[in-house]
């Protein structure tokens, strides 16, 4: 592992499982699978996530990572729901997976998408 690299939180939802549903109008956690994976991470943009508009602001958070290991992507597949990495206590979808196995520094390479509910 490279010293770029830091360990961040990873929840993996099982094939065919959503994170969860509502009952009752209470959110109910269907979990996943969680683990640790070492990332090195990097902002897409440089004005910290917040995008001025005419109308307002709005928050624009996107990284770029990279990785040794293969994680769940939008568009995996039907049954598939991406992998959540939590970054500074927010959570971000990983979009978008480029594989890099040229042999020198085999590796991927995600963009990951700030989650938010409403």
């Amino acid at each position: 592992m490279d010293s770029f690299r830091r360990p961040l939180s990873v929840l993996t939802p099982l094939p065919g499982v959503f994170f969860g549903a509502y009952e009752n109008g209470e959110w109910k956690d269907n979990g996943g699978v969680k683990s640790t994976v070492y990332f090195s991470v990097q902002p897409l943009n440089k004005n910290g996530g917040l995008e001025s508009l005419p109308e307002g602001r709005r928050v624009n958070d996107y990284y770029r990572l990279y990785s040794d290991a293969k994680l769940q992507v939008i568009g995996d597949g039907e049954n598939f729901q991406p992998a959540i990495v939590t970054i500074d206590e927010f959570e971000y979808e990983l979009t978008y997976r480029e594989t890099w196995q040229s042999g020198i520094i085999p590796h991927y390479k995600y963009y990951a998408v700030r989650k938010y509910d409403g």
